[in-house]
């Protein structure tokens, strides 16, 4: 989907919990924390789910999910789809995208806390923080936390890139448990999520029934649930 194209999207079913268009602004500060491979791969997992309409927008200059996206086209995959958002007004851009029928829309941004972002948080229904269990980590965290408490927004915290029996993994999470804000559900560091991503597909396309796909589908299913709490 072109900028200047005219969305429209057909439901096949009405979900209890998302009867309206939820917005989730995936962002962090620092670079690398896997912001691209979240919001493909949630995005891929709402289809999945019966979700959907899933549009995905992209406003990191790097264009990294709008590759993907035209990376999948080549192998006929049409879905989720895609829609620019304007930079001065993405607001009309979303509402839009809600009264042509879309269910979710996922925006990957760009590193940074800037005002661009500031912007998109405060149209967001859901913030996803994806953080990787590192000390370097959290510090940025810190320096980009108080201008997403200031959009009003809800955010979560999710951690990714994780790796099995590091001492890091859990002492993140306890570090950001007085905050009741952590999914219990994370993405791992797996081999998967880089592979597909290069060509266009998550890995409900290669292993549907694998544990990549489950970890990232048992993400979804609470995300979906922190949104229906608003409703």
């Amino acid at each position: 989907m072109s900028g200047g194209e005219r969305p429209r999207f057909h439901r096949h079913g009405e979900s209890a919990n998302l009867a309206d268009m939820k917005t989730i602004v995936v962002a962090n500060q620092k670079g690398g924390s896997g912001k691209s491979t979240v919001t493909v791969h949630l995005a891929a997992a709402a289809e999945h789910a019966g979700d959907g309409p899933v549009v995905i927008s992209d406003t990191d200059p790097q264009g990294t999910a709008a590759d993907w996206i035209n990376q999948r086209k080549q192998f006929g995959l049409d879905t989720p789809r895609y829609s620019v958002l304007a930079a001065g007004d993405p607001g009309a851009r979303v509402d839009e995208l809600r009264k042509a029928g879309a269910s979710l829309l996922f925006i990957d941004t760009a590193p940074s806390m800037g005002t661009v972002n500031a912007d998109l948080f405060a149209l967001a229904d859901l913030i996803l923080i994806p953080l990787n269990p590192t000390p370097a980590d959290l510090r940025a965290l810190v320096r980009g936390l108080p201008l997403i408490r200031a959009s009003g927004s809800r955010f979560q915290f999710v951690l990714t890139r994780v790796r099995h029996n590091l001492m890091n993994n859990d002492a993140a999470a306890a570090a950001l448990d007085p905050l009741g804000l952590v999914l219990t559900a994370r993405m791992h560091e797996r081999v998967i999520y880089a592979d597909t991503f290069a060509h266009g597909e998550t890995a409900f396309e290669i292993e549907p029934n694998g544990i990549a796909a489950r970890e990232t589908m048992a993400i979804w299913t609470e995300v979906k649930g922190k949104l229906g709490d608003q409703t």
